[in-house]
């Protein structure tokens, strides 16, 4: 997919787009909980009674609103007018702010944690190095930075293709609409979509001595509303396991993560 040097439009983040399925977690968001995804953002993040915590990218609001009631002291960054609007439905009196993320209106070393969920695929790759710098520069020494991005290009080029043969075959009819939506938004929505070694690529670029990889959980532990109905069925779960072994999880898995923690500069 080539790289564009502008934004997507922030219109087509609204609220209709938020709360339809085409945003990954919408039950959970609707019951007042949070997908098995967050969750796992959430836990690599470690956030601690305290810490200030800085969600770039906050969407619907519902990890940052997690992370509140775990006691940390949220701030919430969206360039999406709605975005903004909807999470400030759940925080409240927290601050939450409209902004692109990649000149952050924040102090240098202010923040403890840094979760960019699911963002640097929709921002082109010069700006999404830009934003990576900003979070190094807001990042306290000590602190620690998430960023989750998906799909996975190696997944979307090899396997899907074959994937959705079969699910037709099966009459999966609510993952191949997933899919379709995924189709349907792509191009608009995702101007730097990656695969593991490009992560990485980014990452290093960006000057961050990240620990990259792609989860295991291909799957998702069949709570995701992509797999619950396919994980039901022993040989999917088989199938599943064998798909997140190493190396294969490099083309059959989609959640990459990256994990960075800011070090004292050296003394010169």
């Amino acid at each position: 997919m080539s790289r564009s040097d502008r934004l997507p439009s922030p219109g087509i983040y609204d609220r209709e787009y938020f709360l339809s399925n085409a945003c990954e977690g919408l039950r959970d968001y609707l019951a007042g909980g949070l997908a098995s995804l967050k969750e796992r953002e959430l836990e690599h993040l470690a956030v601690e009674p305290g810490m200030w915590f800085l969600d770039i990218g906050c969407g619907r609001g519902e990890t940052a609103a997690e992370a509140a009631r775990r006691g940390a002291l949220v701030i919430a960054v969206d360039y999406s007018a709605d975005a903004v609007a909807l999470t400030r439905e759940l925080l409240g009196r927290s601050v939450v702010v409209r902004a692109d993320g990649s000149a952050l209106p924040f102090r240098s070393q202010s923040v403890d944690r840094v979760l960019m969920g699911d963002i640097i695929e929709h921002v082109p790759w010069d700006l999404a190095k830009s934003m990576l710098v900003d979070v190094d520069r807001v990042l306290r020494t000590g602190g620690r930075a998430v960023v989750h991005t998906s799909p996975n290009t190696l997944f979307i080029a090899i396997v899907k293709p074959a994937l959705e043969v079969v699910l037709r075959w099966l009459r999966r009819d609510e993952v191949i609409f997933r899919f379709q939506e995924y189709d349907r938004l792509r191009a608009a929505m995702h101007p730097n979509e990656l695969n593991p070694f490009r992560f990485r690529r980014l990452m290093r670029e960006a000057g961050l001595p990240a620990r990259t990889w792609v989860d295991r959980d291909v799957v998702r532990g069949g709570s995701s509303e992509w797999t619950e109905e396919l994980h039901r069925g022993r040989l999917f779960r088989m199938a599943g396991a064998l798909a997140g072994s190493w190396p294969l999880r490099l083309i059959f898995g989609n959640d990459m993560f990256g994990v960075f923690e800011k070090r004292a500069s050296p003394r010169g």
